[in-house]
Parts: C-alpha cells; structure tokens; sequence
C-alpha cells in the first residue's frame, strides 16, 4: 500500500519544480533564469510554473503518440502560467493596476487563453527594440545601444550599453511604456486595440469575440465530440509547440521573471497599466467582461 504522505510530498515537490525535468523551458530562456524563478517566486507562483512545466515535458513525450491529447498538455501549460502571472499580480496588487475583475475569473478558459494573443501584439511593439536594442532620434544610423537581460540583486534588469559591450545602466524593465506621439495612454490602448483587430481579422477572418472564443475552444473541439461530430487537429503537435506553444511560454516566463520582485515606477503608468488596459478592452470586446473596468 502507498504511502499517503510520501504522495503528497512528492507532489510538493514537483510542484515547486524539485524533481523535474527544467530543460524545455531552460532552453527558451535560459537555466539561469529558470532557477531565478523557483528560487525566487512566491510558493503560489512557482506552483503554477512547476506545473506548467509538467504539463509541457508529458506533451513532448507524447508527440507521434496522441498529438490531441499532447495539444491540451499544451494549452495547460500556457493556462497555468497565466494564473502564475495573475498570482503575481494579487500578491503585489498596491503596486500594480486594478486587475480584479477579470483575475477573479481565473477558472474561465476564454480569460487564460485571451492572455497570450494581447502579450503578444506588446511583443510586436518592443521585440524590434530588445532584439535591435535602442538609439536615439537622429541618431538611428550612428548609434545603437543594445540591450540584454541579466540578473541583478535578485531582480530581472535590461542592461543597455555601449557597441563595444560596456555596460551603460541597468534599467527596470516595467520602467518602460509605448508611446505614439503625443497621445495618452488611453488613447494609446484604443489604438492598440484597433490593431490588434485589424490583425486578428487579416489573420483569421474574425472579429475579436469570434478569435477570442475560437482559441479557447480549441480545447473543447480536441475532447468532446457534438451533434456535428468532433474535431481533429489539423498540424502536428511537433508542429505547434514549434510555431505556437513554444513562442508562448518564452513570453510568459519572461514576464513572470520580469515582474518577480520588480514593480512599475507608478501603477497607473507604463507596460503593466497599458497591457492590463489592453487586456480589459480585449475581454470586453469579446463580453467575456460586461464593462470596461473594474
């Protein structure tokens, strides 16, 4: 007969990452910024990690086996480290943005699973930056500060510096904001707005409650048949974590490192404000949430 506490312990463990296997996710951001998050993380965030992780290793051992059910492996995974940032979020909530009508919803695949695409058209707006790094108006075609992220006192920081590789400053990562010219942020996050729907319908030809309300049933189409029949999986699950599921968690797991013991200069300013801003306009638009905020 099993040990009932040596389940539970075992369980614990996993949960807080001990005993798995950490390389799928080391190799989209790097061991040491892996480890920065289970050592670091509160024990409420490192368990939705730990079970990202778990979810993420059981989906590649099922490749060539039942693509469909390593799909949903999948989809847990980004699911799990959704809640981990909204875990983040209630733990640190003096200093972040109001965020509890749609963390409340936790539970609600459509709330998880419009995360990522929102995250996602951020990335669009600051990856040419991080990857090309920073210059300066009039200066684009002589100077280029490129920028990297290391660990500093136990905190995620963008180190700018020189051509030659001299460190400039380090700087807060949520220090930062996207601007177009002189408009303020609430403007910005309807501009944004409109072109994450003019996206969304070049894309896939749907409007942001359709695209919203299709990516989350996905998951159901994988498990439950209907009066129609069910659905099959088009790509191969080796095809999706490299096109979908592996971009994803790259992004989260940065932004899970990126709001471990940082905090914004202000709550009502920069990428957290906006991308929350975003987020509400998107779940709004989709009716997932009935008013536009809280």
């Amino acid at each position: 007969m099993t040990d009932k506490r040596e389940t539970i312990g075992e369980a614990d463990n996993d949960a807080a990452g001990e005993g798995l296997d950490t390389e799928p996710f080391a190799d989209l951001i790097g061991q040491e910024f892996v480890d920065f998050l289970f050592e670091h993380s509160p024990r409420k965030v490192g368990a939705r990690i730990g079970k990202a992780l778990d979810h993420f290793n059981k989906a590649l051992r099922l490749r060539g086996v039942d693509d469909a059910m390593g799909a949903i492996r999948c989809i847990a995974a980004e699911e799990e480290l959704v809640v981990a940032v909204f875990e983040l979020l209630k733990l640190n909530e003096d200093d972040m943005p109001e965020h509890r009508d749609f963390v409340k919803k936790f539970k609600n695949h459509y709330v998880k699973l419009a995360f990522y695409p929102v995250l996602s058209q951020f990335r669009f707006v600051l990856g040419d930056m991080l990857k090309h790094g920073v210059s300066f108006n009039g200066l684009e075609n002589y100077l280029r500060m490129p920028i990297k992220p290391v660990l500093d006192q136990e905190k995620l920081k963008l180190s700018i510096g020189k051509e030659d590789g001299e460190e400039v400053i380090k700087i807060n990562p949520l220090d930062f904001a996207v601007s177009r010219d002189d408009l303020d942020d609430d403007a910005i996050v309807e501009e944004m707005l409109k072109d994450f729907s003019e996206e969304v319908a070049k894309q896939n030809g749907m409007t942001v409650k359709e695209f919203v309300s299709a990516r989350a049933d996905f998951r159901n189409k994988l498990l439950y048949a209907t009066d129609g029949g069910y659905g099959e999986m088009k790509d191969t699950l080796e095809d999706l974590i490299a096109s979908a599921f592996s971009l994803a968690y790259r992004d989260l797991l940065w932004v899970l490192v990126a709001l471990t013991g940082n905090k914004p200069a202000n709550k009502d300013w920069g990428l957290v404000s906006q991308f929350v801003g975003l987020y509400r306009r998107v779940l709004t638009e989709a009716k997932i949430l009935s008013v536009e905020a809280p």
